[in-house]
């Protein structure tokens, strides 16, 4: 299998594929890197956590917690590192928090200017600030979540 490869800033997606037959080998290439994964770790050991699965990653002191339905990890990034790293799905939503836009099922707005976001298949809950609650709202509704 032969790459080549073009840059062009003018193109709206990452990586555009060209090929005169999908094969097993090209398959397996895209198969891998569209399935990426951060390590965290829990009690001692590494784990490697798919992006697909994480919820949102949150600082609490100088730990960066990656957050999925059921339970939370540490990793050493931080969150400065993991929002130039993370794909676009990923998104800061206030100072302490980056969360997955995949995984929301609702945007709430509450009276007393509470925003808080809900999860697929999950209690818990985070807050959107004032900065980034426009953002966030255009991102899902280009999702037609709102």
């Amino acid at each position: 299998m032969k790459i080549k490869i073009i840059e062009d800033p003018d193109l709206e997606e990452d990586i555009i594929i060209h090929c005169r037959v999908m094969t097993p080998e090209i398959q397996k290439f895209v198969d891998q890197s569209s399935t990426m994964s951060i390590q965290a770790s829990s009690r001692g050991s590494d784990v490697n956590v798919d992006l697909n699965n994480v919820l949102f990653f949150e600082t609490e002191g100088d730990a960066v917690y990656v957050h999925l339905n059921n339970r939370s990890l540490i990793t050493r990034y931080r969150l400065y590192e993991l929002e130039d790293a993370l794909p676009s799905t990923f998104m800061r939503i206030s100072k302490s928090t980056i969360l997955n836009s995949e995984n929301v099922s609702s945007l709430e707005r509450n009276l007393t200017s509470n925003r808080s976001v809900q999860f697929f298949d999950s209690t818990k809950i985070v807050y959107v600030s004032r900065m980034y609650y426009s953002k966030l709202k255009t991102k899902l509704k280009e999702r037609s979540i709102l």
